[in-house]
């Protein structure tokens, strides 16, 4: 074997209940789109849903097999570059997500390019979805979904999709608009752990480019951070695309007073 790759083998789905979201259950036409999806290069391989930790993979080979207990199972095998593996940890947090739509809140400008929200249904509810959705179609129409997180990594994540056109038009009044308005009420409106600590939410801004997708992270429970952080990520995606960045153009946001920055993941 090539020097700086390793074997692996893993289950990464099952037909076994998901009790944080009402025991959902996978059946065998859904494990067998991972599949596909896995063999034909589609689903990127990333560690514990972050972006900022790509595995790098070759020789992937996805499979349905059946559990000793009798439920069905996603067995992935191949090599990946030891850096990033080592990097991720656990095989635990190499999974998948999965989205269903709940619906579309139309707003003021139905014919304009629409937004999309996901947020995990295990932190917050179908109606703090449809509530923040009706609250930033007054910008653009917004279609809400649940996200599904499969991982042994329970996140708090809520993803933003927003087109190029969106992006540079509002600029830095992306901080006062109300898709600002949006994540504000979301991050209110977000469960808390049984002690009741409210740990960082992860906010996902993603922009498609012509050449790319730009992929801007924010991790906080401070609805002020993310506010600093959306007045500059028109400037970040307008860098991105003048650069042409290829594929997945990753950028964390690191705060700080009185302002922040973009930056590449470290």
């Amino acid at each position: 074997m090539e020097e700086g790759w390793v074997e692996f083998d893993a289950i990464i789905a099952t037909s076994h209940r998901v009790e944080k979201y009402g025991g959902v259950q996978l059946a065998d036409p859904a494990l067998l789109q991972i599949v596909d999806a896995l063999n034909s290069g589609q689903l990127p391989m990333i560690g514990n849903h972050d972006w900022t930790k790509p595995i790098r993979t070759r020789d992937i080979e996805a499979f349905l097999v059946t559990l000793a207990d009798g439920e069905r199972a996603v067995r992935l095998s191949g090599l990946a570059v030891q850096e990033d593996w080592d990097a991720v940890g656990t095989i635990g947090g190499v999974s998948f997500s999965a989205s269903e739509p709940i619906g579309r809140a139309e707003g003021l400008h139905p014919d304009a390019e629409p937004l999309k929200v996901l947020a995990d249904a295990a932190w917050f509810d179908d109606q703090s979805i449809g509530d923040a959705c009706s609250i930033m179609s007054e910008l653009a129409p917004v279609e809400g979904g649940r996200l599904l997180q499969f991982s042994a990594v329970d996140d708090a994540r809520v993803v933003l999709e927003m087109g190029y056109g969106v992006v540079l038009t509002c600029g830095p009044g992306l901080a006062t608009s109300a898709v600002w308005d949006g994540i504000k009420y979301l991050l209110s409106r977000r469960k808390r752990t049984n002690d009741g600590v409210v740990s960082p939410t992860r906010i996902e801004l993603v922009t498609d480019l012509d050449a790319g997708t730009v992929v801007g992270i924010i991790d906080t429970a401070d609805a002020d951070v993310a506010a600093r952080a959306l007045a500059t990520y028109s400037a970040a995606v307008t860098a991105a695309a003048e650069a042409r960045a290829q594929g997945k153009h990753v950028v964390v946001w690191e705060d700080g007073h009185p302002n922040g920055s973009w930056v590449a993941p470290s």
